[in-house]
């Protein structure tokens, strides 16, 4: 029987449940009514990043926040990362619990493969939110430019995977702590503990590099997200960035394709917008899908 790697006190109604596709078995915290809302967080985070909002969420929505492949208590196979095997791993996961059509926010690389899902898949996504990143295929090339080194320079170290894995292998609480230190304006939910909870996951075998390979897949990811003359989204979207983070980045890339879509800058924020900001978001998922 599955078990979460660290357990966890859950809001009345919510469960953990285990889907296995393929040879990938995917975990997801599930509860609430309504029609179905996926969450993905990003890395180095896992759903427990949704954790401030789920009891809300739940009524309005049948909310699944899910591990991706390599994320938290889901299976961590080999590769490969990039953003279009795990969208179709998502839709086929959906289709095994009979969601032909669902709500889908992503943060960070969730909002990498959830643009993937939206851009593969469009006919399914009743709506869409993508917070705070900068995704491959939308963002320019001059946005990994020298100049923004401060800021991406984590792309190109995560890039040779076996290298940062074999440098962080030991230290894993101390290299993720200075993401959650430095890319964080608001602290009050990034504590200590929440910071040893992510740690304990990534440094499982295997857990960080599996991080570090959709940074290294980032070819493949670009050529999956990058709009064609047929990219086109008719459903409400909202774009959401941290004052201190990406801002209106998302919004930018995106909106040409957009016939309705919403941009939110979060003022005095981070990257790490469901923790500093949940509010907000429960604001702009509720305003954007259920005006």
């Amino acid at each position: 029987m599955n078990q979460p790697y660290i357990p966890i006190t859950l809001p009345s109604g919510f469960d953990h449940t285990y889907t296995t596709v393929g040879d990938v078995t995917l975990h997801a915290i599930e509860g609430g009514r309504g029609e179905p809302l996926l969450l993905l967080g990003g890395w180095p985070q896992t759903c427990y990043v949704w954790r401030l909002l789920w009891e809300q969420l739940g009524q309005h929505f049948h909310v699944i926040a899910l591990d991706m492949r390599g994320q938290g208590d889901s299976d961590i196979p080999d590769g490969p990362y990039d953003c279009g095997t795990a969208a179709k791993e998502i839709k086929d996961f959906l289709a095994k619990k009979e969601i032909n059509s669902f709500y889908l926010v992503g943060h960070d690389v969730g909002a990498w493969v959830a643009f993937t899902v939206l851009k593969l898949f469009p006919d399914a996504v009743l709506g869409a939110g993508l917070i705070d990143a900068a995704i491959p295929g939308l963002v320019s090339n001059d946005f990994f430019s020298v100049v923004n080194a401060p800021k991406v320079w984590q792309f190109y170290f995560h890039m040779v995977p076996d290298l940062a894995s074999s440098l962080v292998t030991g230290k894993e609480r101390e290299y993720l702590s200075w993401y959650f230190t430095n890319k964080s304006k608001r602290k009050e939910n990034l504590t200590p503990e929440v910071m040893d909870y992510y740690a304990r996951y990534y440094s499982r075998p295997g857990a960080m590099r599996a991080g570090f390979l959709w940074y290294a897949a980032l070819e493949e990811t670009t050529k999956a997200n990058t709009p064609t003359a047929d990219t086109h989204f008719s459903q409400p979207i909202f774009a959401m960035g941290g004052e201190f983070a990406t801002k209106s980045l998302i919004y930018n890339g995106i909106s040409p394709y957009c016939d309705d879509i919403t941009s939110y800058v979060i003022e005095q924020c981070g990257h790490y917008i469901p923790e500093e900001a949940p509010e907000e978001i429960l604001k702009a998922i509720v305003n954007t899908f259920k005006p």
